[in-house]
């Protein structure tokens, strides 16, 4: 496992964080994003919340995509991204029976396999006695 987590760790890291930090257009260009990327209304008194998550979670993949080139962040950031996007995934689950959660599958998806991933990441470390 820990060779597995070795050769895979650096572009995990990138194409997670590349994925991750495509939210941020939804910090950028909410209506565009909510209508066309989650198919839903866009309901301009919740622009505030739509921004302010696009910047959260886009700045999230950044941090992820940093900490393929700063070991030492890999940790701290791997720590974080795993409760955010552990609750993301609890969210779309708990909300399947609702058709606006239709509009974020994909994303859960993706969150759902990275949180798997660092899980296996999280287990490399535990020290064999």
């Amino acid at each position: 496992m820990k060779q597995f987590i070795d050769n895979t760790l650096k572009p995990f890291l990138i194409i997670g964080g590349l994925g991750t930090a495509a939210a941020g257009v939804y910090a950028f260009l909410p209506q565009f994003a909510v209508e066309r990327l989650a198919n839903l209304e866009y309901v301009e008194q919740q622009t505030f919340f739509v921004q302010h998550w696009g910047i959260m979670v886009g700045l999230m993949g950044v941090m992820m995509i940093a900490a393929a080139f700063k070991p030492s962040w890999v940790l701290p950031i791997l720590i974080y991204s795993t409760l955010e996007k552990t609750f993301m995934v609890y969210l779309a689950l708990s909300n399947v029976d609702q058709s606006y959660a239709e509009g974020f599958r994909v994303p859960a998806t993706m969150d759902a396999v990275i949180v798997l991933y660092s899980l296996v990441y999280f287990w490399s470390l535990r020290k064999k006695t």
